[in-house]
């Protein structure tokens, strides 16, 4: 991990497993991507901050140069993968990265998301600003293993997610 919230969350998996081996209590760690959707405004994350910031009228504020990657999952694939992972036989102690398994870099979320939002993105403004300390400049996961074991798969793309998230906001 490159951040202390990266090294809890590791921890975290690490007492899970412990759990399942030496007491053998059915845990499932699951780590998710960047997690979007309806009933997201309450979050601070890029894309409900995004379109609380587009639907104000307000600048859009990406730090660095756009580069950096996010790996989005909609909210709805997300609940699909814990309902898999609570019902599957023989996962005890396994750890599941829940993503779409693409790398997306800011930039193109931003693209999007003005697609989105207005079609053609006039009157959108966008400032790049200082890199943030301890900000990960490429975040992807490989979720193979959630396909084979727990037959997950995403079925919302990340355009038909945006869009169901601007409309609900």
């Amino acid at each position: 991990p490159l951040s202390p919230y990266g090294a809890s969350k590791l921890a975290g998996e690490g007492f899970c497993a412990a759990y399942f081996h030496a007491y053998d209590i059915d845990t499932v760690a699951l780590r998710f991507g960047n997690v979007y959707g309806p009933a997201s405004g309450h979050k601070t994350s890029v894309v409900a901050k995004f379109i609380r910031q587009a639907a104000a009228g307000e600048t859009l504020e990406i730090y660095g140069d756009g580069s950096q990657t996010r790996d989005f999952i909609y909210v709805d694939d997300l609940v699909e993968a814990i309902r898999l992972a609570i019902t599957a036989d023989g996962v005890g102690g396994e750890v599941f990265q829940i993503a779409a398994g693409s790398e997306t870099t800011i930039g193109e979320l931003t693209d999007a998301l003005i697609r989105v939002m207005n079609g053609s993105g006039d009157g959108v403004k966008v400032r790049y600003t200082e890199k943030r300390l301890g900000d990960a400049q490429r975040n992807y996961s490989d979720t193979s293993k959630a396909r084979r074991m727990l037959k997950w798969v995403p079925a919302v793309d990340l355009d038909e997610g945006l869009r169901r998230t601007a409309q609900w906001f």
